[in-house]
């Protein structure tokens, strides 16, 4: 038995592990909470959905485990240090590397930048 979570008109907005890539449905979705990449706002056209717990990790292609990540931004979260959570408000927040923020305090992503994470709970 699979659970399905779907929306309003019975679209599925989680895919667990049935399929590693984002569907269209779910770009959608993603695009309409980030807006841009979540690091450094690259439009949507320039973005990819990255997984927030990785595919490799177990993680699901969800609407809840996506983001939106440039190429450039991409990279730089598998090969630099940077990790990305889901917060209270389930949108993204940054977690930079230690040698950029050695207490890796949560940055919020691209177009929410005036918020902090305790304002979100």
């Amino acid at each position: 038995m699979t659970e399905i979570i779907i929306d309003g008109e019975t679209v599925p907005l989680q895919m667990g592990r049935e399929r590693r890539l984002f569907p269209a449905h779910l770009r959608k979705a993603i695009i309409l909470r980030d807006e841009t990449c979540i690091k450094c706002g690259a439009p949507p056209s320039h973005t990819q959905v990255h997984h927030i717990q990785h595919w490799t990790d177990d993680g699901n292609t969800d609407l809840d485990n996506g983001c939106l990540l440039c190429q450039r931004c991409h990279t730089q979260v598998h090969h630099h240090g940077w990790d990305i959570l889901l917060g209270y408000d389930r949108h993204p927040w940054l977690i930079p590397p230690a040698d950029i923020d050695p207490q890796r305090r949560a940055l919020p992503a691209h177009n929410r930048r005036t918020m902090r994470l305790d304002d979100a709970a």
